[in-house]
Parts: structure tokens; C-alpha cells; sequence
């Protein structure tokens, strides 16, 4: 099988090239920059993010986790997203914290864009900057994205996997076995580029053996199904996935974690990524479906041309190469995927898009053919186009206001500053924080790492050590719960303070008429009680 694919071309000379690259990473930096241009964070995990790389620079890499006592992470701990934190960790030495992760966060999301585009040129894709122009038109994207912490990163190794799959055909790739050795330092989200290299391992396969047969011949036989055994275990065939394989399972065992990073990952990556407890836990937003209609309407570009390559793509079966039968499922693989967690859309759009384009950059005469097709049938292909025109910038505007807005926004830096300080100031060392929000976790974490806590960075954590504390804590910060709850709290869970948000209502009441405790704090965000001992 071979998969490098390249198209008739004059390129511009290096030094243009790199030109064009330096200058698209300083115009969309600055654009990025211009998005983010505030002191705050659309995700609270931020706030872990620049903990943990606190306490890389003050103390090296973290291998406890000793502020969720009542989670698993108490016990099975890694830090998955090590190789980030340490790309980071430069930036800290001269930046506070928050702004490190911020400033890195906006530089990984432009190198991201450069290298799609970098891919494109690579391969020699027709009109390849029209591809990067609707990616940047993908605002779910591009939130996605520019978030602080590892997306950008993470799809930066997977761009540059399908570039090292595509140049290596039938041969071992040290580079490929590297980039999957690091990916696992990287990314909790490892098993991504082990699912692209089982996706290659069948396609390639499968071309092979498809290869042997004219239309004419075909059928399906007992020998013909041996031999497509026979072509998808063949060495030639296999060099490349192993490749893949060995170095994701050498990033596994050479691994500062490692036993503990295999039972860690069971959890994090297939029991709450693939299996997910979402109807029994909780969980955060981005492990929830998107709407369909706003997935559409967010990506309506990509998703265009997504649907005429796919026209093109069928249509033109027989004259397709490998590498567009590997990208074609690839991008049903990220978009299917993206339509189960919305957190995948940062991989389905790139993906989809350059499918797109390299259907559309292998057939020369598709412009000959819609130029036919125009003359054809030329009112309702005006019509629609006139549509197009219309409505889409309508719908760019309208989304690109609702992308500003939600990376402006969020959770501003000063959150919890004066309570969480107060509880730093007046609670001893190792003092146990009930907290009724486990997404507040993170910044009462950033703000007072002396103290525990009960529940953080997913409730499938302690939902995992303790099933009928989990839904105690659920019911009591619902509302649920009669009787004295601060008693029942004490005795669950010999907390020694309660901490609400002033977001977060339905616990108010009955604290505020429990003898059991008394409110030591409160400010517009906050309230902070303190546990009394019955008697």
C-alpha cells in the first residue's frame, strides 16, 4: 500500500514558505489574543492546570494527590497531562501562573493552526489556505481549541501522526514510534492515536486486498477472505501500526507513574471516556452530547464541505487513493465521536476538513465538472449560492459574538481570592472543606492547596472509592437530605468547614437553621461555615 499522496505542483521556494508560516502564526496569535483578552477562564480546570504547574516549579513533578481524600485519585494518581505542564512550566518562571497557562494556551492554539496548514502544503492541497479560513471559521473549534490546557497539544500530535503515516507507507517510523511514546506523557487521551493506528492497520489491509481483484472477479470466498487475513497480518503491513503500538506501550512502562499510570488510565480513559457514568454521575459539560442544530450551525463550513467531498468521494470511488480511504474514516471516526462527547469536536473539524481537502485537491477536473453542473442547472444553483451568501456571514457574525463572549467569560482569575485567602489565614493545615459544587474544586485548590477537599476534576472519582458517599454528598448539596445535615456531614465525612458559592442555593437553607454549625464567612461569592462536634 502506498500511502503518500502529492499532486502536480510548483512550490514556493522555502524561505516564502516559511514567511507565510511565521506570518500566520503572528496574525492568528493575535487574533487569539484579542479573544482571550481577559483576566478569566471559560473552564475552571484552568485553575488546576496552573496549580499543578506551581508546584512542578517549587517542588518537581506531583505524585500524590493528597487534597481528595474521599476520591480515588487519594490513591491512584498520575499526572496525564505531565509533558503540558512541563511546555508550560518555562513561561511560569517569568509569568504568574494564570497568565502562563494563558499566553501558552493562545501559542499552541496559533502552532496548531500553522501546522494544519503546514499538513496541507505537505501533501500539496489546491487552495490549501481556504481550509485553514474555514477552520478558523469553526468557533466550537476554535473555543475548543484555545482553552488552557492540553487540546491544542494533543491535536498537534495527531496532525503530525497522520503527516509521519502518510510519508512512512510499508516501513518501520522511529519518528511515529516517538511522537506516540510522548503523546502518552502528553494526554490522557492517549488511546486516540491507538485507535488511528488500528484505523490504518484495517484500511491498509483491506486496500491491499481489494487491489487484487478487478470488479469482474470479485467474490466472496473462503480462499479470498484468507488472503485478506493474509494482507492485514502481513509484515509490510503491520511495520507501520507497530510503530504506533510500541511506542504508546514504551510511554505506558517508561513513565514516572508507571504501575500505578495502568489502573489510573482504566479509569480515566475507558471507564469515564468510553464507558461514562453520565446517568448515574454528574459529569462535566464537555462529556455530554452537543445539539445537533447548534453543532451544524457552529460548523456549518466545515460541514458543507464535509458533505460535497463525501458527494465527490462516492462518486469517484474507484479512483480513490489509500490515504483519502484512510482520512475518510478517520473523519467519521472524530466526527461519530464528537457527536457522543463534544469534547472531541477539536479533532472532528480539523479531520474533516482535511478530508475535504484532499478529495477535492485529487481531482483536477472537479472545477470543470461544478462549472458543468452550474450551466446545467443554473437558477437553483443561483439561488442556493445567493443563499449562501447571505446567510453565512449572518451566521459567522452571530457565532463569531458567541465565541468572544465565552472565552472572555467564564470564571474570572479573582474568583473565590477573598474566601478562599480567608480559609488559607484561619483553617490549619490539612483542614477537610465540604464544598457543595465539585467544579469549584479547582480554584479553591489554586487558592488554598494547604487544605483538602472532598470531591474535584470528575465526581466518577469518588463515585469510584465510595458510591454511598458520592450520593450523599449529591443528595446533601441538592437540598435533599433532612434532618441536621451538618451533623450527618460531620459524621460522613468529619469535614471541619462548609463552603458554598452564592451560585449554588439549595444547601442555604438549612445551614442557615442547623445548630450544628455557624457561618465564620461571606461575601458576594462565598459562605463558609464552620462544623460544631455534637454532643
Amino acid at each position: 500500500m502506498t500511502l503518500p499522496l502529492s499532486f502536480p505542483s510548483t512550490p514556493k521556494p522555502v524561505k516564502y514558505r516559511l514567511v507565510f508560516y511565521f506570518l500566520l502564526f503572528l496574525g492568528v496569535s493575535i487574533y487569539f489574543l484579542w479573544l482571550n483578552y481577559s483576566p478569566s477562564f471559560p473552564d475552571p480546570d484552568s485553575f488546576y492546570h496552573a496549580k499543578i504547574i506551581e508546584l512542578i516549579h517549587d517542588s518537581g513533578p506531583v505524585t500524590d494527590f493528597p487534597w481528595l481524600p474521599f476520591t480515588t485519585l487519594n490513591e491512584i494518581f498520575i499526572d496525564h497531562h505531565f509533558l503540558y505542564h512541563l511546555a508550560v512550566l518555562p513561561l511560569a518562571y517569568f509569568l504568574p501562573s494564570l497568565l502562563a497557562v494563558k499566553i501558552a494556551a493562545v501559542i499552541f492554539a496559533a502552532l496548531a493552526i500553522v501546522i494544519f496548514q503546514w499538513l496541507l502544503d505537505a501533501l500539496s492541497v489546491r487552495y490549501s489556505w481556504l481550509y485553514t479560513l474555514v477552520l478558523l471559521f469553526s468557533d466550537q473549534f476554535i473555543f475548543r481549541l484555545n482553552l488552557a490546557k492540553a487540546p491544542s497539544l494533543s491535536l498537534i500530535f495527531l496532525l503530525l501522526a497522520t503527516y509521519f503515516i502518510s510519508k512512512a507507507s510499508k516501513h518501520w517510523s522511529w519518528p511515529l514510534f516517538a511522537l506516540s511514546f510522548f503523546y502518552v506523557w502528553l494526554y490522557g487521551g492517549w488511546p486516540i492515536l491507538l485507535g488511528i493506528g488500528f484505523i490504518y492497520f484495517i484500511t491498509a489491509g483491506a486496500v491491499n486486498w481489494f487491489e487484487r481483484f478487478s470488479s469482474h472477479t470479485f467474490k466472496i470466498t473462503v480462499g479470498n477472505l484468507k488472503l485478506l487475513l493474509a494482507d492485514l497480518f502481513c509484515w509490510s503491513n503491520l511495520k507501520l501500526p507497530l510503530s504506533i503500538f510500541s511506542g504508546l506501550l514504551a510511554g505506558l512502562i517508561i513513565n514516572p507513574y508507571f504501575p500505578a499510570n495502568l489502573q489510573f488510565y482504566w479509569q480515566q480513559t475507558f471507564e469515564i471516556g468510553l464507558k461514562n457514568y453520565r446517568g448515574l454521575v454528574d459529569v462535566g459539560g464537555e462529556w455530554y452530547p452537543p445539539d445537533f442544530f447548534g453543532l451544524i450551525s457552529h460548523n456549518i463550513y466545515s460541514l458543507i464541505l464535509f458533505f460535497l467531498a463525501l458527494v465527490v468521494f462516492f462518486v469517484f470511488l474507484r479512483r480513490q487513493r489509500p490515504l483519502a480511504w484512510l482520512l475518510f474514516f478517520l473523519s467519521l471516526f472524530f466526527f461519530f465521536m464528537a457527536l457522543k462527547s463534544q469534547r472531541n469536536i477539536e479533532y472532528a473539524i480539523p479531520f474533516i476538513l482535511f478530508f475535504s481537502a484532499l478529495v477535492f485537491s485529487s481531482w483536477p477536473e472537479i472545477i470543470p465538472r461544478l462549472k458543468q453542473l452550474f450551466a446545467s442547472y443554473h437558477w437553483p444553483t443561483t439561488v442556493i449560492i445567493i443563499c449562501l451568501l447571505v446567510c453565512l456571514p449572518i451566521i459567522f457574525t452571530y457565532n463569531f459574538l458567541g465565541l468572544r463572549e465565552s472565552l472572555r467569560g467564564g470564571f474570572s482569575w479573582h474568583k473565590f481570592l477573598a474566601s478562599g485567602t480567608w480559609l488559607k489565614k484561619n483553617t490549619p493545615p490539612g483542614t477537610l472543606v465540604f464544598h457543595d459544587n465539585w467544579a469549584d474544586f479547582p480554584i479553591l485548590f489554586y487558592r488554598d492547596d494547604s487544605a483538602r477537599y472532598l470531591i474535584g476534576l470528575d465526581p466518577t472519582f469518588m463515585y469510584f472509592k465510595n458510591q454511598e458517599q458520592y450520593y450523599f454528598w449529591r443528595d446533601v448539596s441538592a437540598g435533599r437530605q433532612t434532618g441536621h445535615v451538618c451533623a450527618l456531614i460531620k459524621k460522613t465525612f468529619q469535614a471541619e468547614y462548609i463552603f458554598v458559592s452564592q451560585l449554588d442555593r439549595a444547601l442555604d437553607p438549612q445551614l442557615a437553621s442547623d445548630p450544628n454549625c455557624v457561618k465564620v464567612y461571606e461575601d458576594t461569592e462565598a459562605r463558609i461555615y464552620r462544623l460544631i462536634p455534637g454532643d
